[in-house]
C-alpha cells in the first residue's frame, strides 16, 4: 500500500533510476497511464511525479510525444562517501485484495456526516480552548463524558481527575511506567499484545511472559515471577479470546493486593459480545485501588481516530501528576471535543449498537464459513465476543511459508507467531493456529477469502 504522498513514491523512484543511469539520455518514459496502473493511483498522481521531474530538470516533455529523460553526467561519488538519512524510498507494496486483519474496523457506515457536524459545534463552542495549550490530561469535558461511559458500560466508577486521555495505549503504559526511577518487572500475557511486550523492552523494564490456560493468566506463573504490574485482558484475551472467570479474576485481585503490586487491565474491545451481555470489568470488582484501566476507541470508532484513556488509582495519581504538570499533550484537542460531543450527544451509542449488529452478522457468517470449508480439519476458538478469534487448520507448510504465500496472494493474514515470545512456542507439524479479525472484510468477500486462504494452506 502506498504511503505519504503517492505521487513522492514515483517521484523518488524514477530519480534514482535516473541518476543511477538505468534510463538512457533522451530515452522515452513510460506513458501516464502505464505508470498508473502499474503502481495502482490516479493519472492525476503521475502526472504531479512527472512535472516535480520536470520543474527539476531530469526529464522534459514533447508535445503529443510524452516525457523523456535528459542528457545527464553521471554523478561522481567517492567511494568512502557516506550518504546520511538512508534511502528516501518507501516501501510499495500493492493493496490487499482480502483483510483477516485484527487491527481493523469497519468505516463503511461510520457516520461522517454526522461527526463533521459535531467537530463543527466542537470548533464554535470551544473556539478560545482550542487556541491554546491543552491540558496534559485531555480536555475536562471528554474526561467528564468518558467517566460517565465507562461507569455505565464496565461498572469503572471514578472521578474525571483519575482519566488520562492520550494518543493510544501505548503512549499511555509509557507514561506510566515512567513514573519510577527504577525498571519495573512487568508481566506479559504470552501469547499476548506485541507492541506492549516491545515497549517495556524498549524502555529497559523487565519483562516476564506469564503463560495462559484454560481460564487465562496463569495464577502458579505469576506467583512464581511476581512482577510489579502485570497487564492483562480478561475481558477478551488477545489474542485466544479467553474469557477469564469470576474465579480467576478473585485470585488474581487477591494476590496483586496481598503482594501490593498493581494490575493494568487492557479492556481493548469489550463493547462487542455476541449472544450474552457483556463481561463486567476486572477494576469494577477491584476494592483495594490496584488496578489501572486502560480503554481506547480504536476499536468501537477507528484506530486512525488515535483516541485511549486510562484510569489511575488514587495511591497513582499524585505521582502522575507531579510528573506530567510541565509536559505537553499528543492527543488533537479538536478531536477529543469532537468525540465529547458525539458521546454526549448520544450518538456514540447509536453508533456502536448498530455496529454490534453489522460484528454480529459478520461473526455468525466467517464461522459458518470456515466450518463448511475446512471441515474437521479446523478448531475454532469461537469466544464470541470482539472483533477477532483464533483458529488452528491442519496444514504441513511452515508459518514461514503461510505469510510468504498469503503476501503473494494478497491476503492480509496474522500467525500466533506474532504474538508469542518463543519462536516456535506454536510451531506444530501438523497444525498451524491464526488470528482471524472480522471487522475490515466486507460479508460478500467472507466465502471467496476464505477459499482463498484454503488454496493457501495446501
Amino acid at each position: 500500500m502506498l504511503k505519504s504522498y503517492k505521487y513522492r513514491v514515483i517521484y523518488d523512484k524514477l530519480k534514482q533510476d535516473i541518476m543511477s543511469q538505468n534510463y538512457s539520455s533522451n530515452e522515452k518514459l513510460p506513458s501516464k497511464r502505464q505508470l498508473a496502473m502499474d503502481y495502482n493511483v490516479s493519472i492525476n498522481t503521475v502526472k504531479n511525479a512527472y512535472e516535480q521531474l520536470i520543474a527539476e530538470g531530469y526529464i522534459y516533455t514533447q508535445e503529443r510525444q510524452g516525457y523523456f529523460v535528459e542528457s545527464l553526467n553521471k554523478l561522481i561519488i567517492q567511494q568512502d562517501s557516506t550518504i546520511n538519512g538512508g534511502s528516501a524510498l518507501e516501501t510499495i507494496d500493492l493493496p490487499f485484495r482480502y483483510s483477516f486483519s485484527h487491527m481493523a474496523t469497519d468505516n463503511a457506515l461510520f457516520p461522517i456526516d454526522v461527526w463533521s457536524k459535531r467537530l463543527k459545534e466542537a470548533f464554535n463552542l470551544f473556539n478560545k480552548e482550542l487556541s491554546e495549550m491543552p491540558d496534559f490530561k485531555g480536555p475536562l469535558e471528554l474526561r467528564q463524558s468518558i467517566a460517565q461511559l465507562i461507569s455505565y458500560k464496565r461498572g469503572v466508577t471514578c472521578h474525571p481527575e483519575q482519566i488520562i486521555v492520550s494518543s493510544g495505549t501505548t503512549h499511555l503504559l509509557r507514561s506510566l511506567l515512567s513514573l519510577f526511577d527504577q525498571p519495573m518487572r512487568v508481566g506479559i500475557e504470552d501469547p499476548g499484545y506485541a507492541r506492549f511486550r516491545q515497549l517495556c523492552l524498549d524502555m529497559n523494564q523487565h519483562v516476564v511472559n506469564i503463560p495462559l490456560d484454560d481460564k487465562g493468566l496463569s495464577i502458579y506463573h505469576l506467583k512464581q515471577q511476581k512482577p510489579d504490574f502485570v497487564i492483562t485482558t480478561p475481558s477478551h484475551q488477545f489474542p485466544t479470546g479467553t474469557i477469564m472467570p469470576i474465579s480467576r479474576r478473585i485470585e488474581l485481585l487477591n494476590w496483586v493486593t496481598e503482594q501490593q503490586r498493581y494490575i493494568i487491565e487492557d479492556d481493548y474491545d469489550s463493547e462487542f459480545k455476541y449472544g450474552t451481555d457483556n463481561i463486567p470489568s476486572l477494576y469494577s470488582l477491584d476494592k483495594n485501588n490496584r488496578v489501572i484501566y486502560l480503554g481506547t476507541f480504536s476499536k468501537t470508532l477507528m484506530p486512525s481516530l488515535r483516541i485511549s484513556y486510562m484510569v489511575l488509582p488514587n495511591s497513582l495519581l499524585q505521582e502522575y501528576d507531579k510528573l506530567t504538570e510541565r509536559q505537553i499533550s499528543d492527543l488533537s484537542s479538536l478531536n477529543a471535543y469532537t468525540l465529547h460531543l458525539f458521546i454526549k450527544s448520544g450518538d456514540y451509542e447509536k453508533y456502536i449498537r448498530k455496529m454490534h449488529h453489522i460484528y454480529s452478522e459478520k461473526h455468525h457468517l466467517f464461522i459458518n464459513s470456515l466450518n463448511q470449508t475446512f471441515g474437521d480439519d479446523i478448531t475454532i476458538y469461537d469466544m464470541k465476543a470482539g472483533l477477532h478469534f483464533l483458529v488452528k487448520i491442519k496444514t504441513s507448510l511452515s508459518y514461514e511459508e503461510i505469510e510468504k504465500r498469503s503476501k503473494h496472494h494478497r491476503l492480509e493474514l496474522y500467525t500466533i507467531q506474532r504474538f508469542t515470545s518463543q519462536d516456535n512456542y506454536y510451531d506444530n507439524s501438523n497444525a498451524k493456529t491464526f488470528v482471524i479479525g472480522i471487522a475490515k472484510i466486507k460479508p460478500e468477500d467472507i466465502q471467496p477469502a476464505i477459499e482463498l486462504f484454503k488454496s493457501i494452506l495446501i
